[in-house]
């Protein structure tokens, strides 16, 4: 735009020259002209910067315009960034994967944890490794296959609850999810904290010992899958197994407890599972319980790592059981 009012100048004082060279003879014809000349170059003058002023107007505009939007979409995508915090317990929710795949084949004892929190969430009640019919409530843990005498870990994550189960395609009612972000809420709480190792027992003895009288003993099948299907007959009576419970831990974190306190053994009355009884609002657990279940709070995974002796050898595994394996497997789904 300067350069268009440079040009103008310079033609102003070309027409000028022109004037004054070839113009009238008459003074007062040539100080008309002149003066017609001034006034034609001012207003173009004042045009063109008048155009200038506004070109410059719209393009800051425009460039206003921009930086807004583009602030309002950063702004959108920090918010998004941000953690989701539970406000009840504090702590950061997470998203289930949505690929996450269940084990549900095993070659020895079905060992799964079973948990629901104060208000029933994180619940999980079957071993993946049931039939369909037993396994009403739905299988959602990770579950440890005990193959022989060794040590193993059981878990429930973010991803297998919210999972659907492998065998019915149900997906677990008592997960509670955010609509909107789309996290799953953490568990607070428990009313039942257990491990059950199914198969194990054959219904002759009780958890404290004493010998079942046979009018009273449980009417298990002959089956011989007894590792999935807690309704068939064990190969024990219990008192010869010795589990410990070596650690559980919340999100990672080790929780306290004491594992003279936990109850062992063939606890219920309708299956062969061997139970460790951690904490249940309804058993012998909340006697004297092992744990503080007001500290306990998770919103990735639980997990209860134990250690399983007096197995017959034709019972699983050679050398090393799938313990290892199992670990890996819990670490994978709490990623």
């Amino acid at each position: 735009m300067l350069k268009k009012i440079m040009a103008m100048a310079c033609a102003l004082c070309l027409t000028t020259a022109v004037f004054a060279s070839c113009g009238d003879t008459s003074e007062g014809g040539s100080s008309e002209a002149a003066t017609t000349t001034t006034k034609a170059a001012e207003s173009a003058a004042e045009e063109a910067s008048s155009e200038e002023a506004a070109a410059a107007e719209s393009k800051a505009e425009e460039e206003t315009s921009a930086e807004e939007s583009k602030a309002e979409e950063g702004g959108d995508s920090a918010a998004s960034d941000l953690p989701y915090i539970d406000e009840v317990t504090g702590l950061e929710c997470f998203k289930p994967d949505p690929d996450y795949k269940a084990v549900t084949e095993f070659k020895g004892y079905d060992a799964f944890l079973m948990f629901a929190d104060s208000e029933w969430f994180w619940s999980n009640f079957s071993g993946q490794g049931y039939p369909e019919d037993l396994r009403a409530d739905g299988a959602y843990g990770v579950d440890a296959d005990v193959t022989g005498d060794g040590t193993y870990t059981v878990s429930i994550t973010k991803d297998s609850i919210a999972a659907q189960d492998a065998v019915t395609g149900a997906y677990n009612p008592q997960v509670l999810l955010d609509e909107n972000e789309g996290v799953v809420f953490p568990a607070n709480g428990a009313t039942v904290f257990c491990v059950d190792i199914t198969g194990i027992c054959d219904g002759t003895m009780t958890d404290t010992g004493e010998e079942t009288k046979k009018g009273d003993q449980k009417k298990f099948t002959d089956e011989e899958n007894y590792g999935v299907n807690k309704k068939a007959r064990g190969k024990y009576t219990g008192q010869e197994i010795s589990v410990t419970v070596d650690s559980i831990k919340a999100d990672g974190k080790d929780v306290e407890f004491d594992d003279a306190k936990i109850v062992k053994g063939n606890i219920e009355s309708d299956n062969n599972c061997y139970r460790l009884e951690i904490y249940n609002e309804y058993g012998k657990g909340k006697e004297d319980p092992a744990i503080d279940k007001s500290k306990l709070m998770f919103s990735q995974s639980l997990e209860v790592t134990f250690t399983i002796t007096g197995l017959d050898k034709e019972d699983g595994a050679a050398e090393g059981d799938t313990a290892e394996a199992t670990e890996e497997a819990v670490e994978s789904a709490a990623e």
